[in-house]
């Protein structure tokens, strides 16, 4: 019984340590989105289209915090801009929009906290997990699962509002939002009205997208307490 009380005071005080600690923080993403795949450019940090969302994190801790996102982007491709012979010859080009929810950790390099002097700016990476909703020629919209991760820069911009600058890659595990799925592509319409498909030889394997931009965020919440070194 004595080791019970012992388990319940320790998550207790864990518990307050945690809650007196946190900080939350509200804001905006404002950025370019690329993407990464059979069609148009193989760079891998090349915005060509707009991307917006909103951000949440919840600062558990000076060197880590919990994020959630949403973010909607467009994508598209245009072998004509890709800087490579054979898909400027090839010719073809896409466009699409994508929906995403994301969440995952945020790591800081240094101790961050927006309400304390000498701990308001560090670099930081992020690792997520995301569902995106985006359109396919074979069955329409449709979700996948991908992987964010990358890594961005953040300061103090005024009082309780920080700002950053970010870019995370998304892996899609599937190689379907430019039209192409497994070496096929469905691109005319024969009398029946379905789709006709044409095989090809040029699938670089499943489609990347990239976020870059700056997020401005608000924070609000109990001032943390930690005085821990780490």
């Amino acid at each position: 019984m004595k080791k019970l009380y012992i388990i319940i005071l320790t998550i207790f005080m864990f518990s307050y340590t945690t809650i007196s600690s946190q900080i939350n923080e509200l804001g905006v993403f404002l950025g370019g989105s690329n993407y990464i795949g059979d069609i148009g450019s193989t760079n891998y940090i090349f915005p060509n289209n707009y991307a917006v969302g909103g951000i949440y994190k919840w600062n558990l801790h000076p060197r880590f915090s919990l994020r959630a996102t949403y973010t909607y982007a467009k994508i598209s491709g245009d072998d004509a801009k890709s800087g490579n012979s054979y898909r400027e010859y090839r010719g073809r080009s896409f466009s699409n929009s994508v929906h995403e929810l994301a969440a995952g950790i945020e790591f800081n390099f240094f101790k961050y906290n927006l309400s304390k002097i000498g701990y308001t700016n560090t670099p930081y990476i992020i690792v997520e997990a995301a569902v995106s909703n985006y359109d396919t020629r074979e069955k329409g919209r449709t979700f996948n699962y991908t992987m964010p991760f990358g890594l961005g820069y953040k300061m103090r911009l005024a009082h309780n509002v920080g700002i950053a600058i970010e870019t995370s890659f998304r892996y899609t595990f599937k190689d379907d939002i430019d039209g192409y799925y497994n070496g096929l592509t469905y691109e005319s319409v024969d009398g029946s009205g379905y789709p006709v498909i044409k095989t090809i030889d040029d699938s670089n394997g499943n489609d990347w997208y990239v976020f870059t931009g700056i997020t401005i965020v608000y924070a609000f919440g109990r001032e943390g307490c930690y005085t821990g070194n780490f």
